[in-house]
């Protein structure tokens, strides 16, 4: 079975590292994190979940730091910071998947329908577009891959 993403916006996940590069050793006890970013506790969580799975934060003793992978992408430029999330998201099961068909296909592009079946047996349809959607936030802004809204399907980037 796959693990699920967190589903948590990448804007949320880099005000997190937004955050943390403010603070002393880029380093907050995580109970007191949800005050300063406005984050209720059920948006927390995913969040927090997201940037470790980015491998852009740890969590041990009740404190959240960033990882060295974190602090460069806090302090990156824009297109610095996409390029460093484009290893991280590109590295995700669900992401490489989905970019290796997209890679395959000689038009680059793949109904969403084919990951929705695939992820159906794993989880509740209802879950399976969550997590599709989620993969799609963090490779877009990754620039990793898009969606035809029209057509339902992903879709490389126009420079591939």
């Amino acid at each position: 079975m796959r693990e699920p993403l967190p589903h948590a916006a990448i804007g949320m996940v880099l005000g997190l590292l937004e955050h943390l590069k403010e603070a002393p050793h880029g380093r907050e006890d995580l109970y007191k994190l949800g005050g300063p970013l406005g984050y209720e506790l059920d948006d927390l969580l995913p969040v927090t979940s997201a940037a470790k799975l980015l491998g852009l934060v740890r969590i041990h003793s009740g404190d959240i730091e960033l990882t060295e992978d974190g602090r460069a992408v806090a302090v990156a430029e824009e297109a610095d910071r996409k390029l460093r999330l484009a290893r991280a998201v590109g590295a995700l099961p669900l992401v490489q998947t989905i970019l290796v068909a997209l890679r395959a296909s000689p038009a680059g592009r793949v109904s969403r329908e084919t990951f929705r079946d695939q992820l159906v047996d794993h989880f509740s349809p209802g879950e399976a577009e969550r997590q599709l959607a989620t993969a799609l936030d963090w490779a877009r802004y990754a620039e990793l891959f898009d969606v035809d809204p029209d057509a339902d399907e992903f879709l490389l980037p126009a420079a591939e």
